[in-house]
């Protein structure tokens, strides 16, 4: 073999072995990408089911609580204001009535329907958690009598079921 021959030959091995090593560089870097995104991406929220879930929890006419996911404990899940509705001798309705008017607790009896612009909800956000297990929703009822936008948070686990439940101010998740 001339050096001419082997320069050549030499050459060509060199620029395949640079080429393998790329093309594996490439493939164990797609690889780890590949793996990464597929552990991160988190399934699309269904905002449909989302929005019946509250609407039925706030504005249904027997008593929600369809798609609370723990009703034993659901004093104990609640915030109004940032105080836990267990704390308080009052109905969920009441509270939530005296954070989004500003006025005293009225009279038992009172429904989400008689402050709250029926089945409005404005500026709906849905957010998973980084677990991938649970997410949240958070929005603004429309108060009726001055149109004002009162805010409210729900979590949520994977099958759509109410886990806690946020209203008024200081809403911290």
């Amino acid at each position: 073999m001339n050096k001419k021959s082997a320069l050549t030959l030499g050459s060509i091995g060199g620029v395949l072995v640079i080429l393998i090593i790329i093309i594996a560089f490439i493939m164990t870097g797609q690889h780890k990408t590949s793996s990464q995104s597929a552990s991160s991406k988190l399934p699309k929220i269904n905002q449909a089911k989302v929005m019946k879930r509250i609407d039925s929890e706030i504005f249904s006419t027997d008593d929600g609580q369809s798609y609370v996911e723990n009703e034993d404990d659901y004093e104990n899940t609640t915030f109004i204001d940032g105080e836990k509705f267990g704390d308080r001798q009052t109905s969920v309705s009441n509270m939530v009535y005296a954070s989004a008017l500003n006025v005293d607790v009225p009279g038992t009896g009172i429904g989400y329907n008689a402050f709250f612009k029926n089945h409005e909800i404005e500026n709906l956000v849905t957010i998973w958690h980084k677990d991938g297990n649970s997410f949240v929703a958070k929005g603004y009822f429309v108060v009726k009598e001055t149109g004002a936008k009162y805010p409210f948070a729900f979590e949520f686990n994977a099958g759509y079921m109410i886990t806690q439940e946020w209203y008024g101010r200081d809403i911290k998740i």
